[in-house]
């Protein structure tokens, strides 16, 4: 093979020679245009940009155009002698300042611009590279810059502009090279292909501009890569996924999925496959980011078009939730540096995965894959409530509770005088322990203790637990100022009313009447009250009296969080009010904030033997209608004489 013969790369054979082979670059190659057309030529000039994206290429195509004499009639296409001749142009120069960064060399540079051209124009410096340059040698640079000879013209290049000082800068045009669209690097790579009749599947032509990163000439060394691997077979995406160690999209969604399972081992045994077929760990972690990034789009616009990486089929396919997703992403992104500055990659991915697979998000509570659950009585009242069913009462005993569940709403609906007249007496009819005792079997997996009140909160407070058994409560998460959850404080005073203020008698244990009242709820609730008992419903009550209702939830901090959120909303307060027959104060709490608070109290017992009650304003007054109207007509009546008391 003679040395004319040799084969060139793809980058270097379709390297542009005109500004209309110029792509991706529109905004810069129409000012470029426009300057020659103008004659507007400036003395110096700033192409900066990341690799591969045609800055030295439109230097030359620039630096040609200007000097072309041959076409006068087209000043924008160079001839094809000169186009021909362009590497062999004595009065282009094209320097690199990586090899040439001392003072001697800009002063070597200084001497030489001051001969005239041979046969151009213009004499044309490009110094590639430029921000390798010394501080020495940008201050000989920058006199030549200020005051440079009539027929020199610098084109500086650079990845980095910011290490090029300020003085340089101000004294240059600056035009920023953007990265390439995947569908210019696609578009190019199918023209390529058709003149070099080499055959690529769509899927595979987007793989190679995916893996070019923005990059034409990346891209391209990669396409010249796969072809000569593919011989003249099509190249498809297995070809591109074997030669660049690229895992298909699935086995990545596949990870995801094990990852929010927490399935460990599977995800360890997946990660070493992946390994030993060959991937590249970076551009595997790359692909998770990309995946999860497409992840989020879609789910927050539900708009395919912004896809880039999966299709919404594959989407269906991610099972994770939002926290989790920004969780990942963050780690990921961290977890690059990482890589780049590891020796051992197969080792530190694995540590990455197994961080992944620990997270929890708040959504959810994950359980330790080998040991089993310890499972305690006082656990009774947490139940998970995924798939909750109120507890039903028998239907041949419904009469029987009526005249009891329904007390308040069949007072609620006489006028007030006689309320007042005979409302005390109704009550008095009915021995509500009688009620209770009789009723208590009708509730299904319901167990009430014979004990006092008072006496099984006792038990349940003072119980010996192993922190083992619980796990522990993310402290961000009860930040008091946030209204979905309860604070220690406020837990403590809700376990010191029960605790202690029942048995003082300074407020009333209603715990067994409220649990049957609940659970007996869904029988009366109408038809447009449906959504607000969502709210409500698939808690258990863990304790109540007169001014409160604590209910208990585990695995669901959702439900419990938007309980706490709207439990001051009209709609939520009449419709506790119509359940449990008095206005309530209803709070959630999970079983994890309970042992907490349960540890605390055990744990400052003297201090707990003098903590203060609190005080719980009385509901009816702000969301009584009778109340209210009472009280507007009063404000009427009295004006400003009238005092009302809190």
């Amino acid at each position: 093979m003679s040395l004319s013969d040799k084969y060139l790369a793809l980058y270097r054979q379709y390297r542009p020679k005109r500004f209309d082979d110029i792509k991706g670059q529109d905004h810069i190659v129409a000012t470029l245009k426009n300057v020659i057309l103008n004659n507007k030529i400036s003395h110096a000039y700033l192409f900066c940009g990341s690799h591969g994206n045609g800055k030295t290429s439109t230097a030359k195509v620039f630096a040609n155009t200007i000097n072309c004499q041959h076409n006068e009639n087209d000043p924008l296409n160079p001839c094809s002698e000169c186009i021909n001749n362009i590497d062999r142009n004595l009065d282009i120069v094209e320097i690199d300042a990586a090899s040439n960064t001392g003072i001697d060399d800009i002063r070597d540079l200084k001497e030489k611009i001051k001969h005239l051209p041979t046969s151009s124009k213009y004499k044309i410096y490009i110094i590639d590279e430029v921000h390798m340059l010394s501080k020495g040698a940008f201050n000989a640079l920058l006199k030549t810059l200020e005051e440079p000879p009539k027929h020199a013209i610098f084109i500086l290049a650079t990845t980095d502009p910011q290490k090029i000082p300020a003085t340089i800068l101000s004294r240059v045009q600056r035009y920023n090279f953007k990265k390439m669209t995947i569908q210019t690097l696609m578009e190019q790579l199918k023209n390529i292909f058709d003149k070099e009749n080499i055959t690529c599947s769509n899927k595979a032509l987007k793989m190679i501009a995916e893996l070019g990163n923005g990059s034409f000439r990346d891209t391209l060394s990669i396409a010249d890569q796969v072809a000569i691997y593919c011989g003249n077979k099509t190249i498809d995406e297995k070809s591109v996924e074997d030669l660049f160690g690229i895992s298909d999209v699935n086995k990545v969604i596949e990870l995801i999925n094990l990852l929010n399972n927490h399935d460990l081992k599977k995800v360890i045994e997946l990660a070493r496959d992946l390994i030993v077929n060959g991937i590249d760990i970076e551009r595997f972690v790359y692909q998770m980011i990309a995946i999860i990034k497409d992840f989020l789009v879609y789910k927050k616009t539900n708009n395919s078009s912004l896809l880039e990486i999966i299709t919404s089929d594959e989407f269906s396919k991610i099972n994770l939730d939002e926290d989790k997703a920004y969780h990942y992403l963050e780690v990921l992104n961290k977890s690059i540096f990482e890589l780049k500055q590891s020796d051992i990659l197969a080792e530190t991915f694995e540590l990455i995965l197994i961080k992944l697979s620990a997270y929890k998000s708040k959504y959810e509570t994950v359980k330790h894959q080998v040991e089993s659950p310890l499972i305690l009585e006082e656990d009774a009242d947490f139940v998970v409530n995924e798939n909750f069913k109120e507890p039903e009462i028998k239907q041949n005993n419904s009469q029987q509770l009526n005249s009891f569940l329904d007390l308040n709403s069949i007072a609620n609906k006489l006028e007030t005088k006689d309320i007042v007249n005979n409302q005390l007496t109704k009550i008095e009819d009915i021995d509500i322990n009688d009620k209770l005792e009789k009723t208590t079997e009708l509730l299904i997996d319901e167990v009430t203790s014979e004990y006092d009140a008072a006496d099984i909160v006792d038990n349940i407070i003072t119980s010996d637990l192993n922190d083992e058994d619980f796990v522990l409560v993310d402290e961000s998460k009860k930040d008091i100022l946030n209204p979905s959850r309860l604070s220690l404080d406020q837990i403590l005073d809700l376990i010191n009313v029960y605790r202690r203020g029942i048995k003082e008698g300074k407020f009333v244990a209603k715990t067994d009447e409220d649990k049957l009242k609940y659970a007996n709820a869904k029988n009366i609730i109408e038809e447009d009250e449906q959504e607000t008992y969502k709210i409500l419903k698939g808690f258990n009550i863990l304790f109540s009296c007169e001014e409160f209702v604590l209910l208990g939830i585990q695995n669901n901090d959702v439900m419990l969080e938007d309980l706490n959120k709207n439990a001051y909303q009209k709609n939520v307060v009449k419709l506790a009010k119509k359940i449990f027959g008095r206005f309530v104060h209803l709070f959630a709490i999970s079983k994890e904030e309970f042992s907490e608070a349960k540890e605390y109290w055990n744990s400052h017992a003297e201090e707990m033997s003098k903590r203060q009650y609190p005080f719980y304003r009385d509901l009816s007054k702000e969301y009584d209608e009778v109340s209210l109207k009472n009280m507007e007509f009063a404000k009427s009546a009295f004006g400003d004489i009238l005092k009302i008391k809190k």
